[in-house]
């Protein structure tokens, strides 16, 4: 992994891949490669299987089929002759064989000199879709491959074999872009779902070892979809490695926790003992009541030297510069409006020499330390109501944060700043998003000098095609920064401000915390353009309820937010309770399709009763629940439901709905809302029963399940309980089904005498008419098939063993299978 550049004065060395003894290349086809050497590789959305000739090989042989194939199969496949496997090895003095990259940028820019033609873009096109389907294809296998956990008895065989690809993805891309062509999405290796193998998850390991905060590496975790750029984070240096860690978790930071009892202001320097000086605060008071805003000038007395503060108005004409700075590094003060001397001389000169316009001998800032008024608690609401003014109206917003201080830019590469400012102690506070998101210019503070971080970006050149691998990860970091610091769902065309506006809220504060937890709606009514009056002069524990209360109307995906906790007051069940914590945007938003992408989309209104909604979903049978209970059957197992129109789904039970919804205390009629209708694939009859995909979900929906309280007026008022995953079955899994339960049908016997015997007895009871249904052959193939998918044995007595089982449970719950569907235009108001 050479090629992905070290940050400056990195004492670690690069991972080392080894080298396993390669199987031979060949100039055919890169798909059919396995066959051609003997392996077979089964897989499906369960497991993954490896076998040599049929049978299983050691850890080491497998490990290297999979390298041959996915690292050197996957180059030769591109490259085709233009590269020379034995330049990718690098052999050190003790004879050890190790991957090597060092050579891979060149080769790119070698290899791309005939795209950049443009004589024939159509048939380029056609070449960088062949690649591009490529690709996808060689993540999909790898994925599946790591998802069960199959031991490659190195987690850098399959690391490396990630980033080679995402390079290779990166061009392609660059390539598209180049010739003005659509450009395809680029595939994400880091899929960050529940339940599911990362591979990135060795390099976080790494970082733990390596002194990174667990809070700090949860922030990357959630964030960072690339394994290269994680694996390039890993050779930073910790930051605030200096800070005692060990009682940090991944929710929380404790060694930056402000703790207001035991705050103590900072001197500029360890030794200093200066005196504290003081805003006017009936200078500040009266600026304040006149409806404007405080600012400071610092000025040098010329004979005693001696410093001193004064404050002036903002509507007397000053530019002025903002500072942000996070209060737990010790510029804040909860006491009085005061601050070290040493610290205000040097926020005076750091101000100063920051570009200015007009040509005023006084330089003025604004730091709330200052400005806000600690005491009476009516003047400080009257500044909270302004928060968004000294931000918009500042001619510069200055960001001081002791983490970028203790670095001098001159020795950082472009690269390094941008992942530098985004592990800054300021990049994870709350209150600090708005201070930056509401600037017109953002200045970083290093050792040096102050950085324009969009000045850096847009000079640098990125005219090589592919860009050079440092220029990839420059642009994805700055990207990242750009959503998390400047990026208003205001300014997108075309757009739902209001889907927009949650979507891209919640993603820049679900990396960031605040010492108190009822600050997080001043800071979401001052991004979201509120009006503050409506919460500071009210208990703070409302705040976040009249928050949720002043949307007519939400994304639809909010209804099957997996928010850890939620609103307790009736009819906001529905609302997260924070913004904040570390969950994928699909998680606590819920499912993207249908969160409104334009103004004039349908959206779920927000009403007294709980969130109405028009939405597809299922009416389960009234006696359902009773039929579990007598029968003991949980939800820990797929419930299979069958429609009107003898279509079989799935329904997984998953986690409640919200802290103390779950579905065993619900004793009235369920229902299932669905996020999407659910689509039929249509019949493959020319697949065969040995194809997994007859036996694999057509369609699949997440969706709530909700007991259904009353119907007025058409609109269904039901009480959720917990998320499911509602699947459409396949094909084969249809014909399964259907055969088990015309064999339940076979039997006439009475419910009584179901419900009082054994499964055992019972399967006894249907086990001639099941014998005489796998004499057919074409039933026999199914069972098999379903038998295969499911990692089941497909002899005759197990067959007719699962079969027997399924029947038997068909005939206990016979009718209260069914199911009733509901269109899409159905209402519910669901809490």
């Amino acid at each position: 992994m050479d090629h992905i550049p070290l940050p400056h004065g990195c004492s670690f060395r690069h991972i080392q891949v080894p080298y396993l003894d390669s199987l031979p290349l060949d100039n055919e086809s890169w798909y059919t490669y396995p066959e051609r050497h003997g392996w077979q590789v089964n897989q499906n959305r369960e497991q993954t299987v490896i076998l040599w000739n049929g049978e299983k090989r050691p850890v080491a042989e497998n490990a290297m089929f999979v390298q041959s194939w996915l690292y050197f199969g996957l180059q030769r496949e591109i490259f085709r002759d233009q590269v020379d496997m034995k330049q990718f090895i690098r052999e050190e003095a003790n004879g050890k064989r190790y991957i090597s990259t060092d050579g891979l940028e060149n080769l790119l820019g070698a290899w791309t000199a005939h795209f950049t033609i443009k004589d024939d873009t159509l048939k380029i096109k056609r070449s960088l879709d062949e690649l591009y389907r490529l690709l996808i294809e060689h993540r999909t296998i790898c994925l599946r491959m790591y998802r069960p956990g199959i031991d490659f008895g190195d987690d850098s065989i399959m690391m490396s074999i990630a980033v080679l690809s995402e390079r290779l993805m990166a061009a392609v891309i660059d390539l598209y872009a180049h010739l003005g062509l659509e450009t395809p999405v680029e595939q994400r290796w880091r899929l960050l779902t529940k339940g599911v193998p990362d591979i990135g998850q060795p390099i976080l390991s790494l970082m733990r070892a390596r002194g990174w905060c667990p809070y700090d590496l949860r922030r990357l975790d959630i964030e960072i979809r690339e394994v290269s750029i994680l694996y390039y984070y890993s050779n930073l240096k910790a930051p605030r490695s200096f800070k005692d860690h060990s009682n940090c978790s991944e929710e929380r930071c404790l060694a930056m926790l402000t703790n207001l009892s035991t705050y103590r202001l900072s001197h500029r320097h360890r030794d200093c003992v200066c005196p504290l000086q003081f805003a006017d605060q009936n200078e500040v008071a009266k600026i304040l009541e006149q409806g404007s805003i405080p600012l400071i000038n610092m000025t040098i007395d010329t004979r005693s030297k001696a410093s001193k503060i004064a404050v002036r108005d903002l509507a007397q004409g000053h530019e002025f510069v903002a500072i942000s700075h996070v209060w737990a590094e010790g510029a804040g003060n909860v006491h009085d409006n005061a601050l070290q001397t040493c610290l205000l001389e040097d926020i005076s000169q750091l101000v100063k020499k920051l570009p200015w316009e007009k040509r005023q001998s006084d330089k003025h800032f604004w730091i709330d330390t200052l400005c806000v008024p600690v005491r009476p608690l009516e003047l400080q609401t009257l500044a909270l109501n302004k928060m968004r003014v000294p931000y918009e109206r500042a001619k510069h917003v200055l960001i001081l944060d002791s983490h970028l201080r203790s670095l001098d830019s001159r020795t950082l590469s472009p690269t390094e700043i941008f992942a530098q400012v985004s592990c800054s102690s300021w990049m994870r506070r709350l209150w600090t998003l708005q201070e930056g998101r509401l600037a017109k210019n953002v200045w970083f503070q290093f050792a040096d000098e102050a950085i324009d971080v969009k000045s850096i970006f847009s000079k640098l050149d990125r005219r090589r095609i592919p860009s050079k691998f440092d220029r990839w990860i420059d642009a994805a970091l700055y990207i990242r920064l750009w959503i998390h610091i400047w990026y208003r769902g205001d300014e997108v065309p075309h757009t739902s401000t209001v889907a927009h506006s949650i979507s891209l809220t919640s993603h820049a504060l679900a990396s960031r915390s605040v010492s108190i937890p009822t600050d997080e709606a001043l800071c979401l009514f001052t991004l979201m353009n509120k009006d503050l009056t409506q919460i500071t002069a009210i208990p703070p524990a409302r705040r976040m309820e009249v928050f949720w209360r002043t949307f007519g109307k939400v994304p639809k995906g909010l209804l099957f937010s997996k928010a850890p906790n939620k609103m307790s007051e009736e009819g906001l069940h529905w609302a997260p309770s924070s913004f904040m914590g570390f969950q994928s945007e699909k998680e606590w938003l819920g499912p993207q399709e249908i969160n409104s992408p334009r103004e004039d989309d349908p959206h779920a209104i927000p009403v007294g009763a709980g969130l109405q909604v028009a939405l597809p979903g299922f009416i389960l049978h009234r006696d359902l629940i009773g039929r579990m209970k007598q029968f003991d059957f949980t939800w820990n197992v797929d419930l299979i439901v069958q429609d009107g129109d003898g279509t079989w789904y799935a329904i997984r039970l998953e986690e409640p709905w919200r802290q103390g919804s779950d579905v065993s205390d619900a004793s009235q009629q369920l229902a299932v809302v669905l996020a999407h209708e659910l689509q039929m694939a249509g019949l493959s009859f020319n697949l065969s029963y040995q194809s997994s995909e007859m036996f694999s979900f057509q369609d699949h929906s997440v969706g709530i399940l909700v007991a259904i309280n009353r119907i007025k007026d058409d609109i269904m008022y039901v009480t959720a309980h917990n998320h499911v995953t509602v699947e459409l079955l396949g094909e084969g899994t249809q014909r399964y089904l259907s055969t088990a339960n015309a064999c339940s049908h076979n039997v006439d016997l009475q419910h009584s005498i179901l419900s009082s015997e054994s499964h055992t007895a019972s399967k006894e009871r249907y086990k001639t008419a099941a014998q005489q249904l796998l004499e057919d052959k074409d039933t026999m193939d199914l069972l098999a098939g379903q038998a295969r998918h499911l990692g089941g044995s497909d002899g005759y007595g197990d067959l007719l063993d699962d079969l027997l089982d399924m029947t038997v449970v068909a005939a206990r719950f016979g009718d209260r299978s069914k199911v009733l569907k509901i269109a899409a235009s159905q209402q519910w108001c669901v809490d």
